[in-house]
Formats: structure tokens, C-alpha cells, sequence
């Protein structure tokens, strides 16, 4: 995969989106408006963690299930961790954030150009804390990073590749129609899935397990009272 570097630019979702092309990445050592998911800022040590966004142009995959490319990517990044945190928990948090033992390492932030029914471009931008140890306080979940958690620094240009290698082979599968263990994988990692939770909605706190992610994002999440209940993204939260 061809990789674009920069030292400093507003963010890499930014950057990637003047290109064209499948398969292209976009890499910063600095982001001075780095955005993560419900409009928070991403914050992070100037040359410390990873910040990439990957262009991709599928050429079959429909907008109802362009989720999938959000799968696949918190997949990879999942695995690839798993691989050097062999002792800890690593599980992906509904939509896309990844944790490691109950401390988030990872965000994902998608976007996606639509056209009729079809989904054309994809813009999946990720944050993954490296050699950071040090966080503010005040972030929306707490954090942690590979350093923290082997106690030692990681090659952070070794970690993008294996990254990127990795979401590339489950690319080509979803590609080819083959997506069925991409959903199975993640749903086995799903952050609390099974898990009796507090959740918050419109409606207030409820009790809940979350039970599976539909094809297009949806979570469900069984209440107390053995009713399904359907979200999408930024209507419910955890309670923890």
C-alpha cells in the first residue's frame, strides 16, 4: 500500500481526501485538528502514536452494508495488537473503538461518499496510542497505549505495516464477497457483548446486554424485559 507522510498537517482524513485511488494511506507525525468520534478532538503527542487514514474505492460494496469497512479495519487493528498483547484483552467497542483491558488504545473515525445505493469512497481514519504514557485528564474514556501496557516502546513504522498488511488481506476478502468471517471475528470480540450494562438512550438509563451488530451498524441491545432495542450510532451509550 502506497503511504503518504507528513510531519504536521489539520488531520489525515483531511490530507487523504485530496487523492484518489484504492489502497492509498496517508500517515502524520502531528495533527493539528485531528477529529474523533462524536466531535471530540483526538489528542496526541507530536511523534509518539500512530495517525493514518487509508483511501479505499470498493467497487461492490453497497451503502446499507458499508459498515463493513469499519469492521474490517477495527479487525486488523485488533489482531495486529493482539499479536504483541498476548496476556492482555483486546476487544473492539462498538462502533469501532478498540480497548485493551477496559482502556481504549484506539479510534476510528469513518467516512464514507455514498452514490444511489452504492458506496464509492471510503475514508477510514485511525489513532492508535503507541509510545504516549502520559494522557490529560477530562478525555471521554480512559486510555492507554502499547507502552503502557508492555512497558516498553514499540517500532511504531513496523506496527503501521503490519496494520495496513493485515486490513489489506481483509479487504480483498470483503472485495470478493467473503465477509461473513470478517462480521464473526469481530462480533467475538465485541467490547461487553453478553454482558448485563447500564445503558443510557433518549428515553433514560436501562438496564442490558448487548447482543449483536446488524449488517448496516445497528447495535441491539436486549433490555431487562427480554425486548430488542435498535441503535445506531450516537443514540445509546454504555454507563459504566
Amino acid at each position: 500500500m502506497k503511504k503518504l507522510h507528513y510531519d504536521s498537517c489539520t488531520s489525515t482524513n483531511d490530507m487523504i481526501k485530496r487523492e484518489h485511488g484504492d489502497l492509498l494511506a496517508a500517515v502524520a507525525e502531528e495533527q493539528t485538528a485531528g477529529r474523533g468520534q462524536r466531535g471530540n478532538r483526538w489528542y496526541s503527542e507530536t511523534g509518539r502514536n500512530l495517525l493514518f487514514s487509508v483511501l479505499t474505492e470498493p467497487p461492490c460494496v453497497q451503502a446499507s452494508e458499508a459498515f463493513i469497512l469499519s469492521q474490517a479495519m477495527a479487525l486488523a487493528i485488533a489482531r495486529t495488537l493482539e499479536e504483541r498483547l498476548p496476556e492482555r484483552e483486546v476487544r473492539i467497542k462498538w462502533p469501532n473503538d478498540i480497548y485493551v483491558a477496559g482502556r481504549k488504545v484506539c479510534g476510528i473515525l469513518i467516512e464514507n461518499d455514498l452514490q444511489g445505493k452504492r458506496l464509492v469512497r471510503s475514508i477510514i481514519g485511525c489513532g492508535i496510542n503507541v509510545n504516549q504514557t502520559d494522557f490529560p485528564d477530562g478525555l471521554a474514556a480512559p486510555a492507554t497505549s502499547l507502552a503502557l501496557e508492555t512497558g516498553r516502546e514499540e517500532d511504531r513504522e513496523r506496527l503501521l505495516d503490519d496494520v495496513l498488511t493485515a486490513f489489506e488481506v481483509l479487504y480483498r476478502r470483503l472485495c470478493e464477497g467473503q465477509c461473513e468471517d470478517i462480521r464473526r471475528d469481530y462480533h467475538e470480540r465485541l467490547y461487553l457483548r453478553g454482558v448485563k450494562c447500564r445503558f443510557e438512550d433518549a428515553g433514560g438509563v436501562f438496564e442490558g446486554r448487548i447482543s449483536r451488530v446488524e449488517h448496516d451498524g445497528h447495535l441491539i441491545i436486549e433490555d431487562a424485559g427480554g425486548e430488542a432495542r435498535r441503535y445506531a450510532f450516537k443514540e445509546v451509550k454504555i454507563k459504566l
